[in-house]
Formats: C-alpha cells, structure tokens, sequence
C-alpha cells in the first residue's frame, strides 16, 4: 500500500534519462585517414564497450528516478492487527500499575519508576488531536485523567506526579474501566457528509497496560470471560516491567505462645518467591529496642517458621515488630503487632498424700517447680497455693485460674459441686492420678475426661514405656520438648473408646494407653487428666529436664494466661470497647505519618465502643485512651501477603483469554522500545525510508561511474577522451 499513491504518476520521468541518452548519442564523422585498418579494429572494440558503459548508466539513471518516486509514494505494509491508516487519530488509555510490589528495585530503579518514564514516551509518540486518559491500577481503578483529553502536557504532569499506592492488584475491574472510556467519542466531533464514514470510527484506540504482570493479580483475567464477550474495537498492549524469578522475602504473619516462666514464643512465619533468599536474619524489636534475633533459610514457595524466645516480666501491653534484612522489596520486610501481657495467674495445688517430711509429699517435686526461687532461684508462671485434701472443703476457689489435683483419693458432693463451679466460671481443672485414686468413683465425676479401668504397668519397675504419639497443631505442644528421656513404669488404664464428648486424647504412651486427655467442661472450663503420678512413685518424670518446662506449658495454656498477640490488617476496623461505668474520654489515634485522629465514643449498653477505620498505612498506630478501653496502648497494621509474591503471570494464557489479536505484549527491554515499537505498529512497515537511503546510495554510485566511463585507459600518461587523443597524435583532425 500507499500513503502518497499518486507520486507514481513521477514513474513517466523514467522516460526522460532515455530521451536524454538518445539526444546525446555522438554522430558517425568521416574522416579521412592514410591507412585505416588498425584504427577500425580499435574504433569497433572502443565503440561496443561505450556502448555498454552507456547503457549501464542509463539503467543506474532510471533506478535513481523509480527509487526516488516510490520513496516519495510513500509505500508501506500494513499491520494486520489493525484496520486504521498510520495517520489516523488515536484515543488512548494508559492504565499504570501503582500497586506495592510496583516498588520493587530492578537494575537500580524502582519499577514503578520505569513505567511511568514509559507511559510519559507513550504520551509523547501521539500527534496533536489525538487523546489519552490515566488510570492508576491497584486494589481498584483510580481514574488520574478521568476522560479522554486532548491535554497532553497537562497528562505528562499528572504522570510525573503519580505515587506508589500501598495496595495490591486487581486487574479485572481496571481493564473493564479503560475499554468503558476508550469507547468514548471525542468531545468535538467534525460534521460527516452523507456517505462518508464518520472520522471517529477510523481512530485507533489502544489501551496500555503497564504492570509487572504479578500472576495473582491476572487470576480474575484469566478465570473470567469478560474480555471474549466485551464489545470493542480497542486493542490492548501489555508492557511487562516484572522478571521471572525475581527474589523476595517476606513475613506472612506471627503468632505468640506462652511457653515458660515469663518466657514467650513469638513464631514468624516467612515466606521467599522468586529465586528465594538461602540466608536471612530475623530481628524482634521489642518497645523501639531490639531484643533477640536468628538467622535462618527460607525456601521459595514453602512457609519457613521462625521461632524467637524473648522474656516479658510485667503485665501490660508491647509494641512489637520483626523485621527482615532489606531487600529489593523492602515495604513487606516488617511486621506489626503488639503482645498483651496479663496479670499472673493464681494456681491452687491439692496434695492427696502430704507428708511432714517434704521430700516425701505427693506434690514435693510439683511445688518446688512453682517455687523455684525457694529452691534453686527463678520465678514461676503462676501465683501458687498448696493445700491438703481435708482443707479443700473450707478453701475458697474465687479468683483462682487453675486447681491441681495431686493423686487425691476422694471428693464428696459438695467438694465435686464447687470443683465444678469453678469449671464453670471459665476456670480449669488439672488431675494427676495414683495409687489413691480410686477408678469406680473417679468414673462417676462429670468433668473425668474419659472413663478409667485400673492401673497398668510392672510396679516392681523392671520394664518401662515412655511418651509415644501427640495429637498436633495443639497449643500445648507449640514448644516442641525432647521427652524421651522420661520413662513410665505404671498409669492408670482407661477406655479410648469411653472419651467423652468434647474431650480428646492429646498424647499417648507408647504402650498404647492414653496419657494426656482433655475436655471441655460444658463449653467452659478445661479439664487436663495426666494418667500417671506428679512424683516418683510411678515415673521419673519429675527428674527430667523437660519436666519443669512441661509442666509451665500446661499451666499457661489451663490458667488463660493472658498473653496474646495481635495485629489487624490494611482497612481493617479497630474496635475500642471500655465498660461504660470507665469511659471517661475521647480516644486519639495517630497513624504512622503522624496524621492524628480523634474519636468519641458513643455508650451502647452496659459498654462504650467507637470503630477506627483509617488503616491505610502499614506500621504502628500511637493511641492516647483510658486504659480501660481494648487497643489503648497501641495497635499494629500490616500488608496484605498476596502481593509481596512476584510470580509473573503466563503471558500465553493471557493473550488466550481474549479474541485472537486483542492482547499482544510489547518489548521494555528498553524504555525508549515501547513507544518505539508502538510507532511500528501503528504505521506498520514502512519502505520509503529505505528507499530513500537505496536512492541516495545509488546516486553515489552513478556519479563515480559515469565520471569512469567518460575517461579512456591512459594514453601518454594521463587519462584523456579518445578523440582528444587522436588529434594530439594527428594533427589536422577535426
């Protein structure tokens, strides 16, 4: 095809180098000459090889010209993936990808960075008339130029000034945005004559995409059918900034455990794509101070868990956060939350064999574990009290978290009627058997986990057993315990088969009886049955190391103690609620920008609560609030994960998720390709360039050749015209 069809009319000059030729074709003289048969040989030869020089000359002459006039017709060949001519206008819509991972370093610039230098080169490849409009692409459309505009300096403002948005990706609705404004007509209009298609509907309309592909972001794309249903004639260009294989580390989420004496377990769970990190480190901040921190290794696509062991001596509130080493994704290298610390917990110890002699107590080894400092140093998890069988009837069990039943022989009914009160009112019970328990009753108790039979095991301890299977993901075992150092010589049997409702066998021995048996008391208080002895009578597990951390674990997770992480998310609500009888002021929150915010709390109730919902930004929100209000020492907010994993969409499955020729994906090997390629694709392949650069190297050619053959061979010593010659060796020649 031709943009300049009729500057092929020029093809007649063609005719004018052969009109010229012929004019100047030199006429046959007669010449009078003594002798003549030298020189015919001589003439005929000279006259054949001019004739050939000429008629070369001609054919370079005539090329020039045709070269010349196709370059000025303008020859191209026409893109197939569109109908509209290369000058005509273009509506376009550049939809930018502002999302978080868009903050990725690459090569020593930020994604987002390049691809707003490439929507600006896009903005800068349209003509005067054409239009454009912006979308900034995240968790929704954000139209920056909300219609289609003739305004391009002003669209090359907006773009420079675009920011990173802390969200994820959501292509779908994005796309849906840009094809709705694409379609648009243009705001002037000009006239259409009767028969003449209308000039808007020979207008190219493209929308850009410029994202770094994030397969997570293009699952909707691609699970939907919107795209082969949608009515369009736009076409859609793809320019990719995201690399196969790019590393990325993050933290996923963490959650607390109390595991010891005052010790607490704060596991991260991190998470690698890409090319994943082998090696990172870890660091817990604790109040603004750095507290412990471990390496570890984390593999691509598998949850790594990273436990950190740190101490919290008081009851109140901690600002948290973990960290990761930087790295090119560095917003979700950070974790905010904040560990609420209770009071200590009051625990009532029952012996059902005391002794005056303490070291032959029932409950001797279990006392001296919640009084360590009385024996060799230390603190305990919990505010201890230690009582007899026959006192437990004038004992008050207000206030108390857990009572500990030590191979206690017999409980009447009122005893029974106040264990099971204490039940519930949300307390929990611990029974540790032996040889006074006596099965027949135990059986008749309502809160026994599971029916007992008798005991079992070599009381002449020649053969032992130890712990064998363990129920997981239990949040009794979240500290894993080396106890196979603990040897079983007898346990009181029981019926796995005689478990009541809500109760679960939680461990084993490994002579297959059950060991440790939950249940839930009426939906309320925790009952923990242990089938053998707190002393050395049936075991020598309160000799073993693991025993004294053992036992803290189950007292923390009977007595509720009150240590609990929590972190809330981008968006989400925050919920301040006091008791209505302790509200006593308004609440301040500021944020991690220092934007501050004050709410008031309305009474609804017996209780005063006011919701926060300005959790847009990650990191740790400072709140000024009467104590008595949830969340009043502070609060953290994290990313979502989703998009902090940098796996790139296949752009096959894309392209085939529209009509044929709809989607194609343009180079960003370079910034300065994706205009480029654009201009080639809007006026498909042009030849008049090359044309022109064959002409021009065609000219050079014709000049050096017909300067050739107007000179002979050389003839005394400098090149001359042969009848030049001629008539310096015979004088009188005309």
């Amino acid at each position: 095809m031709f943009l300049a069809a009729p500057f092929l009319w020029g093809m007649a000059a063609l005719g004018l180098p052969v009109l010229i030729h012929m004019m100047q074709s030199p006429r046959a003289r007669l010449i009078n000459f003594p002798s003549v048969r030298f020189l015919k040989i001589c003439r005929k030869n000279a006259v054949r090889r001019t004739r050939l020089k000429n008629l070369i000359l001609l054919l370079l002459r005539m090329l020039l010209l045709a070269l010349i006039v196709f370059g000025m017709a303008k020859p191209f060949q026409k893109n197939e993936t569109t109908e509209a001519l290369p000058e005509a206008a273009i509506s376009m819509v550049i939809v930018l990808d502002n999302s978080y991972s868009m903050g990725y370093v690459d090569r020593g610039t930020m994604r987002f960075e390049q691809a707003k230098l490439a929507a600006i080169g896009l903005v800068d490849s349209l003509k005067p008339g054409d239009d454009v409009a912006v979308i900034l692409m995240n968790e929704k459309p954000v139209p920056y130029v909300r219609e289609l505009s003739t305004d391009l300096e002003r669209v090359r403002k907006v773009l420079r000034e675009a920011e990173l948005a802390i969200a994820g990706t959501k292509v779908e609705p994005s796309l849906r945005e840009a094809l709705r404004i694409v379609q648009k007509p243009p705001a002037a209009t000009p006239e259409v004559k009767p028969g003449e298609e209308a000039p808007d509907l020979r207008r190219r309309r493209e929308v850009h995409v410029l994202t770094d592909l994030q397969a997570s972001s293009w699952s909707d794309v691609l699970k939907g059918n919107f795209l082969k249903t949608v009515d369009t004639t736009a076409k859609i260009y793809v320019s990719s900034f995201g690399r196969k294989g790019s590393p990325n580390s993050f933290i996923e989420s963490a959650t607390v455990t109390a595991s010891g004496t005052h010790e607490t377990t704060i596991t991260a769970k991190v998470r690698a794509s890409g090319a994943g990190s082998p090696g990172n480190i870890i660091t817990l901040n604790v109040n603004d101070r750095n507290v412990t921190q471990e390496a570890f290794a984390v593999r691509p696509g598998t949850p790594t868990p990273v436990p950190l062991v740190t101490q919290f001596s008081d009851a109140g509130s901690y600002r948290c956060v973990l960290s990761l080493q930087d790295d090119d994704l560095n917003i979700d290298d950070r974790y905010y939350f904040t560990v609420e610390v209770g009071e200590r917990s009051t625990v009532l110890v029952v012996d059902g064999e005391p002794s005056a002699v303490e070291p032959l107590a029932e409950t001797f080894y279990l006392w001296a574990a919640f009084n360590p400092g009385a024996v060799a140093g230390g603190a305990a998890p919990s505010d201890a009290r230690r009582i007899g069988v026959a006192t437990l009837p004038t004992t008050s069990l207000e206030g108390l978290r857990c009572v500990i039943l030590c191979n206690v022989g017999h409980l009447d009914g009122a005893e029974l009627i106040k264990i099971e009160n204490h039940l519930r009112e949300g307390g929990s019970v611990m029974i540790f058997t032996g040889r006074n328990v006596n099965a027949e009753e135990y059986n008749q108790w309502t809160c026994l986990p599971i029916a007992l039979t008798q005991p079992v095991g070599d009381a002449a301890k020649r053969q032992s057993f130890g712990f064998g299977e363990v129920r997981g993901n239990h949040p009794l075992f979240a500290r894993k315990l080396d106890l196979r150092s603990a040897r079983f010589f007898i346990c009181y049997g029981s019926d796995r088969n005689r478990v009541k409702d809500g109760g679960a066998i939680l461990r084993s021995f490994d002579n297959g009886q059950p060991a440790l048996i939950e249940y839930i008391y009426e939906g309320k208080g925790k009952v923990l049955l242990f089938t053998s002895t707190c002393d050395l009578e049936w075991t020598n597990f309160p000799l073993r190391r693991a025993f004294l951390p053992w036992l803290y674990q189950a007292m923390y997770y009977l007595s509720n103690q009150d240590t609990e992480g929590k972190a809330y998310k981008l968006h989400e609500k925050v919920k301040f609620q006091a008791l209505a009888a302790e509200y006593k002021k308004s609440i301040s929150v500021t944020d991690p920008a220092g934007n501050r915010t004050v709410l008031r709390p309305q009474v609804k109730g017996g209780s005063a609560e006011v919701l926060f919902t300005g959790t847009s930004l990650p990191g740790m929100y400072q709140v000024d609030a009467d104590e008595a209000f949830s969340n009043s020492a502070g609060f953290g907010v994290n990313l979502g994960v989703s998009e902090s994993i940098l796996t790139v969409a296949d752009q096959d499955g894309i392209e085939s998720a529209a009509p044929a020729g709809m989607i194609s994906f343009l180079d960003v090997t370079a910034l300065a390709s994706v205009p480029q390629e654009m201009k080639d694709i809007r006026g498909g392949k042009e030849y008049w360039p090359m044309l022109f650069k064959l002409a021009l190297l065609l000219f050079i050619v014709e000049s050096l050749f017909g300067n050739f053959i107007s000179r002979t061979k050389k003839a005394g010593g400098m090149e001359q015209p042969l009848f030049e010659v001629l008539k310096q060796r015979t004088p009188g020649i005309e």
